[in-house]
């Protein structure tokens, strides 16, 4: 049994808090490896009013993060810092980004800091739980989703969904890592529900990690070779790598 804090909006505001929901009510498709779920996403619920989440900002965090229209004067400087050009000056909108990450035992406060890091960026943030290791805690507990649904800003949809894998050998480091790659299949599936395209840009991380505002606002807009059209999948990727600090 799973607990969604919140009914569709199709009911009356604030009714159905804290529902239990059956895995076999939710979304399904199958695989010999496994099963997904797929609940609702941040703006297919209607979030009660004592669980509406307010940011402490500053004016100046808040400017900082209210960057959507675009300068192109700015974007060229972005670019520059990047090595390479701007995409085209007469391009209306930005490219739509689409996160995919699996989650497991990431604190509220380090998905905050990544939620405030790309604030009304994302399109779409997918996050996948997975039974065979966790506990379903974003599906279970009613708070903990109903806050992860707000930390990416109102016009990011961010859904949990869940997998059940198949495999009854949960032991080896082979399992595992087979199972992180089958398990991430689930966010193409979400990503391709909310209507992606050939056009959008689907980022691959994991939930604790995340690219800086800068990059991911010139991911948006400038010319990196790697998002040109008709390329290979082998051609159209840029990774990331940077030091990793551990206490």
């Amino acid at each position: 049994v799973l607990v969604n804090y919140a009914s569709s909006k199709n009911d009356a505001a604030d009714q159905g808090a804290m529902q239990s929901i059956q895995l076999n009510n939710l979304l399904q498709q199958s695989f010999p490896h496994g099963s997904f779920f797929f609940g609702h996403t941040g703006h297919e619920v209607s979030i009660p009013k004592k669980s509406i989440w307010k940011p402490s900002r500053n004016p100046v965090q808040q400017k900082l993060l209210d960057d959507e229209e675009i300068d192109v004067e700015e974007e060229k400087e972005r670019c520059e810092r990047y090595g390479v050009g701007y995409t085209d000056e007469t391009l209306s909108r930005r490219r739509r980004l689409f996160l995919g990450a699996l989650l497991a035992e990431e604190s509220m406060e380090v998905l905050q800091a990544i939620g405030t890091e790309s604030y009304n960026i994302f399109h779409t943030v997918s996050y996948i739980e997975n039974n065979a290791t966790h506990n379903w805690k974003y599906g279970l507990q009613a708070g903990y989703l109903s806050k992860l649904q707000q930390l990416f800003g109102p016009n990011t949809k961010v859904s949990v969904d869940y997998y059940v894998t198949a495999s009854n050998s949960t032991s080896t480091d082979d399992f595992s890592l087979r199972n992180n790659a089958l398990q991430r299949e689930g966010n193409t599936l979400r990503w391709k529900m909310n209507g992606m395209t050939k056009g959008d840009v689907a980022i691959v991380a994991d939930a604790d990690a995340t690219f800086s505002r800068d990059l991911l606002r010139a991911l948006q807009i400038c010319d990196f070779p790697e998002l040109r059209p008709g390329q290979t999948c082998d051609q159209s990727m840029v990774s990331g790598v940077t030091l990793a600090f551990e206490g």
